[in-house]
């Protein structure tokens, strides 16, 4: 009796397990950021992580301020499964988690905010064409910057 106890605790925590790491990696969480709630979430993960991808691969620099998240827009925050390698001048390792952050303010480019597993956290702009996967995901506003900051690609 003891030993089927056991097998049935086994089997209840490996059941658990693979509901919660499921339920981490089915999309992006979409944040208001002046709200500070999740107002939408994305279900797509084969379109988001190659969208990832892309934002990677525009990297142009690391951006030139401490502040990070913004005052006024949208964050939104993606789990990556798999984690995507990488390796150029300004990161080097396997990232798991970005969040992007864009802002209504003119002075506040596109932020990709990058975290791997190797505990690295940077935060760069990118320049890649941000409307069509807003528009796409039912995200888009006309009044979000999404220029690319002076003196990038």
């Amino acid at each position: 009796m003891k030993h089927l106890m056991y097998m049935i605790a086994i089997i209840v925590a490996l059941t658990c397990f693979n509901v919660q790491t499921v339920r981490a990696f089915d999309g992006a969480e979409v944040f208001d950021i002046e709200k500070g709630e999740v107002v939408q979430t994305i279900n797509n993960p084969t379109n988001l992580q190659s969208e990832v991808e892309k934002w990677l691969s525009s990297i142009t620099g690391p951006v030139g301020s401490f502040k990070i998240e913004p005052d006024n827009g949208i964050g939104i925050k993606i789990e990556l499964a798999p984690p995507l390698k990488i390796s150029n001048q300004w990161i080097i390792g396997t990232v798991t988690q970005v969040v992007l952050f864009v802002s209504r303010t003119e002075t506040y480019y596109p932020t990709l905010f990058i975290f791997t597993k190797e505990n690295n956290a940077i935060a760069v702009n990118i320049h890649c064409d941000l409307e069509i996967f807003l528009k796409t995901n039912n995200i888009y506003d006309p009044e979000l910057n999404l220029n690319h900051p002076p003196n990038n690609k």
